[in-house]
């Protein structure tokens, strides 16, 4: 498991949470794996309480399952949690993405050129993580932009979900064509071409349901049994 170092003014309970799911959604902790409360606790330097209460909190997102007297297991990824997923960051991002493109400014405008860049940047040098937190970092500016953080919370919540199977769809070599979408999303962004962006950003969300067949047959052991 990657460590993380601890925010400023982050609770032993919240950096517990923040490092657990990071390393569930980038594959650090497998699907399928068990994991212990006491080895977790030791990687953070942490006690077993702010340790336990994280892994609750993640039982209750259904991403976490606790075994009496066993320990906790990552789960397999389910694919109708991953579809509820994303429906939902679909209903309210293309919502938010437009109100987003009236509220942008020039400063706006430059930070996400420079995050795509980054993600190209980064893409010759093969560093998926970077990619990947670039990638939140995109999608997330949308929501301050247009001021709807509390919409991002609660898509965050659920999220994790949908990102374990982006994951899976960097490692199988879509980042190339996962940030030619950004800079296509962002040229429509800029000239408030409200149709197109609407209709690329739907189908940028929706690019893991074209996806999921090969992402199942090469990573088959990481998914729930339907």
């Amino acid at each position: 498991m990657k460590n993380k170092e601890k925010l400023n003014g982050e609770t032993n309970r919240d950096f517990a949470l923040r490092v657990i799911r990071e390393n569930i959604v980038n594959l650090e902790l497998k699907p399928g794996l068990m994991i212990s409360e006491q080895d977790i606790a030791d990687e953070l330097n942490l006690s077993r309480t702010p340790v336990h209460e994280a892994l609750q909190e993640l039982v209750r997102t259904k991403i976490v399952e606790v075994f009496p007297q066993r320990g906790s297991q990552v789960c397999k990824i389910d694919m109708k949690m991953v579809n509820e997923a994303m429906f939902l960051r679909k209903t309210l991002e293309l919502a938010v993405v437009r109100e987003a493109c009236e509220m942008a400014t020039v400063l706006d405008y430059q930070w996400l050129d420079e995050n795509v860049k980054l993600q190209d940047f980064y893409e010759k040098s093969g560093n998926l993580e970077m990619i990947m937190e670039l990638d939140n970092k995109f999608h997330k500016k949308m929501y301050q932009i247009a001021d709807r953080m509390q919409c991002y919370n609660v898509i965050h919540e659920m999220n994790v979900h949908f990102d374990r199977m982006r994951e899976l769809s960097l490692h199988s070599g879509n980042q190339k064509s996962v940030i030619k979408e950004h800079e296509q999303l962002l040229e429509y962004f800029r000239n408030k071409d409200y149709d197109n962006l609407i209709k690329l950003q739907k189908a940028h969300l929706e690019r893991l349901s074209l996806d999921e067949k090969a992402i199942r047959e090469k990573y088959s052991e990481y998914f729930k049994d339907e």
